[in-house]
């Protein structure tokens, strides 16, 4: 299945603003990996175990043509990935196997940023930031095309990564850390302003990882949380259903919490990076 490229225009503050979700290729996990078999560490364990892959998925890339400057959601796959005996070959032998045997992606080098930016008139040196939700490598692989743009990830996340593979990142990677303010938005009770007019708001939704974040887009008529990997569809947040591979699972549930209380405030559109349904829900406008 591919999935296809989506564009499209909300309002804010009476203006238009073009916002996009490029597939930078598709992964397939084990089953295990996406949806929590068994409590506590039995659950990391049954994800060696599975024999069953899931559907390909798609690794979605945000873009926003903010008034601000145009602004990156996470940077997507390359096609190195699809070689991981030789792009991970720096790694601990220990890293290699689980990464080698949870996960799969199919790629091509025209499914890479920078083809895809170039699908919707943008290239690399157009995006004025770059925003990671979290180190995961189908999220940071794409950092290579950005090597004079400001990159900002959650200082949290930063000193403490869970399962990133830091051979993979650019020799020169040394992003913006930075911390979530108090009082910045309800149920979160902390956020980080991305943008001068607060209308962009990074926010802590830790669980996958330590210092896992989401962004938090204030439209006029809609919020939009681009969630990373807060869970892997909408379907899962709404059952509750947490993933297996996930870091803290209290913290998952927390996060859930914070996300469905969030969305009984305000209208909100929720898009997991790995959601095949993401793109549609957003060209819709379809709320949670």
């Amino acid at each position: 299945m591919n999935f296809q490229n989506i564009s499209t225009t909300v309002q804010l503050k009476g203006k238009p603003v073009k916002i996009h979700a490029l597939c930078t290729g598709m992964v397939a996990v084990k089953t295990a990996f996406r949806a929590k078999k068994g409590s506590g560490p039995v659950a990391k364990i049954n994800i060696l175990l599975d024999d069953q892959f899931t559907e390909y998925m798609p690794i979605w890339v945000w873009i926003i043509e903010h008034p601000e400057g145009i602004i990156a959601i996470d940077t997507g796959e390359i096609i190195q990935a699809k070689d991981r005996a030789n792009y991970l070959a720096r790694e601990s032998a220990y890293s290699r196997y689980l990464a080698q045997h949870t996960s799969k992606f199919m790629i091509e080098q025209e499914d890479e940023l920078n083809y895809q930016l170039s699908t919707v008139n943008l290239k690399p040196w157009d995006i004025s930031l770059v925003v990671l939700t979290h180190l995961h490598l189908d999220h940071t692989d794409g950092l290579k095309f950005f090597p004079n743009t400001e990159i900002i990830v959650n200082q949290f996340e930063f000193e403490h990564p869970y399962a990133n593979l830091p051979t993979t990142y650019p020799s020169w990677f040394k992003p913006h850390l930075v911390s979530y303010q108090s009082d910045k938005i309800e149920v979160f009770e902390k956020a980080y302003p991305i943008t001068q007019s607060g209308d962009l708001l990074y926010i802590p939704t830790p669980g996958h990882t330590n210092g896992h974040s989401s962004i938090l887009f204030k439209t006029d008529d809609f919020d939009i949380i681009f969630a990373g990997d807060t869970s892997y569809n909408q379907e899962q947040l709404l059952r509750g259903e947490l993933a297996g591979v996930n870091k803290d699972f209290r913290k998952s549930k927390m996060t859930y919490k914070n996300l469905i209380n969030y969305a009984l405030l305000h209208p909100v559109i929720y898009l997991p990076t790995h959601d095949g349904n993401s793109g549609n829900r957003l060209l819709h406008k379809t709320l949670l």
